[in-house]
């Protein structure tokens, strides 16, 4: 359901760059949340032709790390020109941002 949202988001934005990676981040990210965050997720999308920026909010206030073992936040920082972690009314928001 995330993804056909993140290509159908991505679509309608007219963005320029890859949507296949547009639904990648979103996958790892909505899949982290489930086993990581608690709760149920939210995801944002939004840009336009240039610019696609993906939030995704959870109710875990931990940080998620880069470890060595799981690729989904490696992945998520080759694919996205930047990244990181915000906390927004005491839920933590990962967010990414990708280019054309």
């Amino acid at each position: 359901m995330a993804r056909a949202f993140a290509r159908r988001t991505a679509m309608n934005f007219g963005f320029r760059g890859n949507h296949d990676d547009v639904v990648l981040v979103v996958n790892e990210l909505t899949t982290n949340a489930v086993c990581h965050g608690g709760g149920q997720p939210f995801v944002r999308i939004v840009g336009g032709e240039n610019r696609v920026l993906v939030e995704v909010t959870d109710d875990e206030a931990a940080h998620p790390e880069l470890r060595s073992g799981g690729w989904g936040l490696q992945l998520v920082a080759r694919l996205a020109e930047a990244w990181g972690v915000t906390e927004r009314a005491g839920q933590k928001v990962v967010w990414c941002e990708l280019t054309a």
